[in-house]
């Protein structure tokens, strides 16, 4: 409680400050796995797993590195 709180809490904050918080953590969840799973489709099209991959999509994947 005392990483994820302000010091002196609740007394030192808003009365909403524990609500916002929890919509703030929530907002960051969907954004990280928003990036992972783009940054996951972006690698599939380029050929990053498959076999029979292109040339062009290995150079794609190395330039993405």
């Amino acid at each position: 409680q005392r990483v994820l709180l302000p010091q002196g809490y609740p007394e030192s904050v808003s009365p909403d400050y524990l609500q916002y918080q929890c919509w703030d953590a929530l907002q960051a969840l969907c954004s990280t796995l928003t990036g992972a799973l783009a940054t996951r489709a972006v690698l599939q099209a380029v050929g990053v797993g498959d076999g029979a991959a292109t040339v062009t999509g290995a150079t794609l994947t190395w330039v993405l590195r």
